[in-house]
Protein backbone atom coordinates (compact mmCIF):
# COMPACT_ATOMS: atom_id res chain seq x y z
CA UNK A 1 0.00 0.00 0.00
CA UNK A 2 2.81 2.29 0.80
CA UNK A 3 4.02 1.80 -2.83
CA UNK A 4 0.90 2.93 -4.45
CA UNK A 5 0.97 6.24 -3.12
CA UNK A 6 3.98 7.31 -4.77
CA UNK A 7 1.97 5.95 -8.31
CA UNK A 8 -0.99 7.76 -7.61
CA UNK A 9 1.48 11.20 -7.14
CA UNK A 10 2.83 10.66 -10.64
CA UNK A 11 -0.75 10.18 -12.34
CA UNK A 12 -2.07 13.20 -10.53
CA UNK A 13 0.70 15.26 -11.52
CA UNK A 14 0.57 14.47 -15.08
CA UNK A 15 -3.11 15.05 -15.19
CA UNK A 16 -2.42 18.18 -14.04
CA UNK A 17 0.47 18.80 -16.16
CA UNK A 18 -1.45 17.68 -19.55
CA UNK A 19 -4.23 20.47 -18.57
CA UNK A 20 -1.99 22.93 -17.90
CA UNK A 21 -0.62 22.09 -21.65
CA UNK A 22 -3.76 22.45 -22.95
CA UNK A 23 -4.53 25.43 -21.55
CA UNK A 24 -1.37 27.36 -22.64
CA UNK A 25 -2.02 26.05 -26.30
CA UNK A 26 -5.88 27.44 -25.94
CA UNK A 27 -4.10 30.98 -24.83
CA UNK A 28 -1.17 31.41 -27.26
CA UNK A 29 -3.05 30.22 -30.56
CA UNK A 30 -1.78 28.18 -33.05
CA UNK A 31 -0.92 28.67 -37.10
CA UNK A 32 -3.28 25.71 -38.33
CA UNK A 33 -6.75 25.98 -39.87
CA UNK A 34 -8.13 24.35 -37.47
CA UNK A 35 -7.59 26.90 -35.10
CA UNK A 36 -7.78 29.91 -37.76
CA UNK A 37 -11.37 30.38 -36.87
CA UNK A 38 -10.95 30.53 -32.99
CA UNK A 39 -8.46 33.60 -33.41
CA UNK A 40 -10.71 35.41 -35.42
CA UNK A 41 -13.78 34.89 -33.15
CA UNK A 42 -11.72 36.23 -29.80
CA UNK A 43 -10.98 39.15 -32.40
CA UNK A 44 -14.32 39.87 -33.26
CA UNK A 45 -15.41 39.60 -29.66
CA UNK A 46 -12.61 42.50 -28.44
CA UNK A 47 -13.85 45.91 -28.34
CA UNK A 48 -12.35 48.46 -31.06
CA UNK A 49 -12.77 52.90 -31.25
CA UNK A 50 -13.76 53.00 -34.27
CA UNK A 51 -13.21 56.53 -34.49
CA UNK A 52 -9.84 56.46 -32.99
CA UNK A 53 -9.11 54.02 -35.68
CA UNK A 54 -11.25 55.32 -38.41
CA UNK A 55 -9.82 58.95 -38.24
CA UNK A 56 -6.09 57.44 -38.11
CA UNK A 57 -6.54 55.78 -41.01
CA UNK A 58 -8.11 58.52 -43.16
CA UNK A 59 -5.15 60.44 -41.85
CA UNK A 60 -2.89 58.54 -43.21
CA UNK A 61 -4.63 57.75 -46.21
CA UNK A 62 -4.28 61.43 -46.59
CA UNK A 63 -0.84 62.15 -45.85
CA UNK A 64 -0.14 59.04 -48.39
CA UNK A 65 -2.28 61.10 -51.00
CA UNK A 66 -0.73 64.21 -50.46
CA UNK A 67 2.57 63.00 -51.18
CA UNK A 68 1.75 60.99 -54.06
CA UNK A 69 0.39 63.73 -55.90
CA UNK A 70 3.68 65.78 -54.94
CA UNK A 71 5.73 63.00 -56.45
CA UNK A 72 3.65 62.63 -59.69
CA UNK A 73 3.45 66.47 -60.36
CA UNK A 74 5.75 68.48 -58.32
CA UNK A 75 3.74 71.54 -59.60
CA UNK A 76 0.44 70.66 -57.82
CA UNK A 77 -0.85 72.95 -55.03
CA UNK A 78 -3.69 71.58 -52.63
CA UNK A 79 -5.09 74.70 -51.90
CA UNK A 80 -5.12 76.43 -55.21
CA UNK A 81 -6.73 73.16 -56.51
CA UNK A 82 -9.61 73.04 -53.72
CA UNK A 83 -10.24 76.84 -54.49
CA UNK A 84 -10.18 76.21 -58.06
CA UNK A 85 -12.52 73.05 -57.71
CA UNK A 86 -14.94 74.76 -55.11
CA UNK A 87 -15.37 77.66 -57.53
CA UNK A 88 -15.93 75.09 -60.66
CA UNK A 89 -18.33 73.52 -58.84
CA UNK A 90 -20.30 76.47 -58.70
CA UNK A 91 -20.21 77.29 -62.04
CA UNK A 92 -20.99 74.15 -63.16
CA UNK A 93 -24.67 73.78 -61.25
CA UNK A 94 -25.60 77.12 -62.51
CA UNK A 95 -24.77 76.57 -65.98
CA UNK A 96 -26.63 73.13 -65.63
CA UNK A 97 -29.36 74.91 -64.19
CA UNK A 98 -29.79 77.59 -66.83
CA UNK A 99 -29.15 75.42 -69.36
CA UNK A 100 -26.32 76.93 -71.13
CA UNK A 101 -22.56 74.97 -70.68
CA UNK A 102 -20.91 76.86 -73.70
CA UNK A 103 -18.67 78.87 -70.58
CA UNK A 104 -17.57 75.65 -69.42
CA UNK A 105 -17.56 73.01 -71.74
CA UNK A 106 -14.09 73.10 -72.21
CA UNK A 107 -13.01 72.15 -69.14
CA UNK A 108 -15.62 68.77 -69.37
CA UNK A 109 -15.16 65.54 -70.78
CA UNK A 110 -17.17 65.27 -74.32
CA UNK A 111 -19.03 62.28 -73.13
CA UNK A 112 -20.28 63.90 -69.61
CA UNK A 113 -20.64 67.23 -71.41
CA UNK A 114 -23.35 65.13 -74.24
CA UNK A 115 -24.81 63.37 -71.04
CA UNK A 116 -25.53 66.94 -69.12
CA UNK A 117 -26.92 68.48 -72.70
CA UNK A 118 -29.36 65.20 -72.75
CA UNK A 119 -30.50 65.53 -69.58
CA UNK A 120 -31.31 70.15 -70.52
CA UNK A 121 -33.07 69.29 -73.29
CA UNK A 122 -35.69 66.51 -71.58
CA UNK A 123 -36.30 69.13 -69.47
CA UNK A 124 -37.05 71.68 -71.47
CA UNK A 125 -39.19 69.37 -73.70
CA UNK A 126 -40.97 68.95 -70.72
CA UNK A 127 -41.10 72.82 -69.71
CA UNK A 128 -39.58 72.26 -66.53
CA UNK A 129 -37.97 74.58 -64.30
CA UNK A 130 -34.76 73.76 -62.22
CA UNK A 131 -33.68 75.57 -59.40
CA UNK A 132 -30.36 74.90 -56.97
CA UNK A 133 -29.32 76.42 -54.98
CA UNK A 134 -25.99 76.07 -52.82
CA UNK A 135 -26.51 77.51 -49.27
CA UNK A 136 -23.07 76.18 -47.98
CA UNK A 137 -20.18 74.80 -48.67
CA UNK A 138 -19.79 72.32 -45.52
CA UNK A 139 -16.55 70.50 -46.74
CA UNK A 140 -14.54 69.56 -50.42
CA UNK A 141 -11.66 67.50 -49.84
CA UNK A 142 -9.72 64.55 -51.82
CA UNK A 143 -10.79 61.47 -51.78
CA UNK A 144 -8.74 59.59 -53.98
CA UNK A 145 -5.71 59.87 -55.93
CA UNK A 146 -4.53 57.82 -59.39
CA UNK A 147 -2.05 57.76 -61.84
CA UNK A 148 -2.97 56.27 -65.31
CA UNK A 149 -0.41 56.36 -67.77
CA UNK A 150 0.20 59.98 -68.42
CA UNK A 151 -2.48 61.34 -66.46
CA UNK A 152 -3.41 62.15 -62.82
CA UNK A 153 -6.93 61.91 -61.73
CA UNK A 154 -8.23 63.37 -58.77
CA UNK A 155 -11.98 62.61 -57.16
CA UNK A 156 -13.12 65.41 -54.85
CA UNK A 157 -15.80 64.44 -52.57
CA UNK A 158 -18.22 68.09 -52.32
CA UNK A 159 -20.78 68.11 -49.32
CA UNK A 160 -23.30 70.87 -49.48
CA UNK A 161 -26.21 72.21 -47.77
CA UNK A 162 -28.37 73.05 -50.83
CA UNK A 163 -32.20 74.25 -51.52
CA UNK A 164 -33.20 72.22 -55.09
CA UNK A 165 -36.83 72.73 -56.73
CA UNK A 166 -38.19 70.83 -59.53
CA UNK A 167 -41.72 72.73 -61.36
CA UNK A 168 -43.48 71.42 -64.32
CA UNK A 169 -44.46 73.85 -66.96
CA UNK A 170 -47.56 75.01 -65.08
CA UNK A 171 -44.91 76.11 -62.03
CA UNK A 172 -46.17 73.16 -59.63
CA UNK A 173 -43.38 71.44 -57.79
CA UNK A 174 -42.92 68.25 -58.75
CA UNK A 175 -39.57 67.16 -56.43
CA UNK A 176 -38.01 69.50 -53.61
CA UNK A 177 -38.51 71.82 -51.39
CA UNK A 178 -38.21 75.76 -51.68
CA UNK A 179 -38.15 76.20 -48.22
CA UNK A 180 -36.05 73.30 -47.16
CA UNK A 181 -32.44 72.45 -47.59
CA UNK A 182 -30.46 69.21 -47.85
CA UNK A 183 -27.13 67.71 -47.40
CA UNK A 184 -25.84 66.47 -50.71
CA UNK A 185 -22.69 64.32 -51.32
CA UNK A 186 -21.04 64.76 -54.74
CA UNK A 187 -17.85 63.31 -56.05
CA UNK A 188 -16.29 64.73 -58.97
CA UNK A 189 -13.36 63.05 -60.58
CA UNK A 190 -11.02 65.69 -62.14
CA UNK A 191 -8.00 64.70 -64.74
CA UNK A 192 -4.60 66.32 -66.26
CA UNK A 193 -1.96 65.65 -68.18
CA UNK A 194 1.12 65.55 -65.96
CA UNK A 195 3.31 66.72 -68.47
CA UNK A 196 1.54 69.25 -69.58
CA UNK A 197 2.29 73.26 -69.43
CA UNK A 198 -1.94 73.84 -69.25
CA UNK A 199 -2.32 74.07 -65.62
CA UNK A 200 -6.31 73.54 -65.91
CA UNK A 201 -7.76 69.94 -64.69
CA UNK A 202 -10.91 68.32 -66.77
CA UNK A 203 -14.09 67.37 -64.96
CA UNK A 204 -14.71 63.60 -66.43
CA UNK A 205 -16.88 61.78 -64.50
CA UNK A 206 -19.43 62.91 -61.91
CA UNK A 207 -21.37 60.87 -59.28
CA UNK A 208 -23.45 60.77 -55.96
CA UNK A 209 -21.18 59.60 -53.10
Amino acid sequence: MQLSLPFIDIIIFAVIAIFLVYRLKNILGQNSDGNEQNNQIDIGKKEFSNVVKLGHLDSEKTKTQKNSISTIDPTFNEEDFLKGAQNFFQMVINSFVKGNLKGIENYIDDKLIKSFKLVIDERLEEGESLKIEIVKMKSIKIKDVKELQNFLRLSVLFETEQIKVLKDKKGKVIDGDPKKSILVKDLWTFEKEIKSKDMNWKLVETSDA
